[in-house]
């Protein structure tokens, strides 16, 4: 009966590792296939290093949106490490503030999106506002890589 106990046991706490990497292997996919690329088309476009395309910033933008809906459901408690995040255990200490900080993100991506940009000087104003976002909580909720 005991050998029975720690079997389910050890296996039902490596069943929960498993969820826990997945959120965080999720997270970390979200924000590098859909904040990171969606990023480098803006940032290239805020350099000047593109012509300015209002159709791409705006798809950019939704593309930031759309996939970051739900993003806050991937912190569960037990995420705080493993799977090689960069998730600050800050986000866990202060769970409102990390919400409240993604639904700024997530209201001034809307913004963005409604206004739909029509040439360089409105884009480079919501480009501020929205990458703004992205380097409070980088530095609040987010571990410097070394």
């Amino acid at each position: 009966m005991k050998k029975l106990f720690v079997a389910v046991l050890t296996a039902g706490v490596f069943a929960s590792g498993l969820a826990y990497a997945d959120e965080i292997a999720d997270r970390k996919a979200i924000m590098k296939q859909k904040v990171g690329a969606s990023m480098g088309v803006l940032v290239k476009t805020a350099k000047g290093e593109m012509d300015y395309d209002s159709a791409a910033v705006v798809a950019a933008f939704q593309t930031m949106r759309d996939g970051t809906e739900g993003f806050i459901e991937l912190f569960p408690a037990g995420t705080e490490s493993g799977g090689e995040t960069t998730a600050s255990a800050k986000i866990w200490e202060d769970m409102d503030g990390f919400k409240a900080a993604f639904a700024k993100f997530h209201t001034d991506l809307d913004g963005a999106i409604a206004a739909a940009p029509a040439d360089k000087a409105a884009f480079d104003a919501q480009f501020k506002q929205v990458s703004a976002n992205c380097g409070t909580c980088h530095e609040t909720y987010r571990i410097k890589k070394q």
